[in-house]
């Protein structure tokens, strides 16, 4: 049993590792460029899943997700890049190009109003990219306005995570 335990948090130490070392270069970047970051909203996915062994692959499955997910909205604060959480919803399922429902062979989208295809995740990092800049654009012509981090927290001694739940919640109103 102690050795069960012993490669289970040696695993998870290797994810939450990479998760860092993986946010840090995605808000180095970021940062570099003047860029935000766009994330989906993962919360509130939970509720979709009904049986108990289904919760427990989702624990199983999400973990990682969510944890790279806290792991950039972190760094980002520590550096002060903007960070845009964006609704999910159909991500995957909207062609970016016309608007229309998409379908699938596959992963393969293909939108049968205007003939875009890609690959699914390709369609939902584009409707994610797009909704961000529609969230902090306004009209089109305007300048991209993202909205300032919230480092109250840690100025204030807060904790990391109070930061990061003021972001997330300034960022939804």
């Amino acid at each position: 049993l102690s050795r069960t335990r012993s490669l289970h948090r040696r695993a998870r130490n290797i994810v939450v590792d990479y998760c860092w070392k993986m946010a840090k270069q995605i808000v180095r970047y970021a940062k570099r460029r003047s860029y935000a970051i766009a994330l989906e909203d993962l919360n509130g996915l939970k509720e979709s899943v009904n049986s108990k062994s289904d919760k427990i692959t989702w624990k199983l499955t999400m973990f990682a997700y969510r944890r790279l997910q806290h792991s950039i909205v972190s760094k980002a604060l520590e550096h002060d890049v903007p960070v845009i959480i964006v609704d999910p919803k159909d991500t995957s399922k909207t062609c970016p190009r016309c608007g229309e429902k998409l379908a699938y062979t596959h992963r393969l989208g293909i939108c049968k109003k205007c003939g875009f295809a890609r690959d699914r995740d390709s369609i939902g990092a584009v409707n994610i990219w797009l909704r961000a800049l529609y969230a902090y654009a306004g009209e089109s012509g305007s300048p991209l306005r993202a909205p300032a981090v919230n480092n109250g927290a840690r100025e204030s001694g807060g904790t990391r995570d109070e930061g990061v739940k003021k972001t997330i919640t300034s960022i939804h109103r």
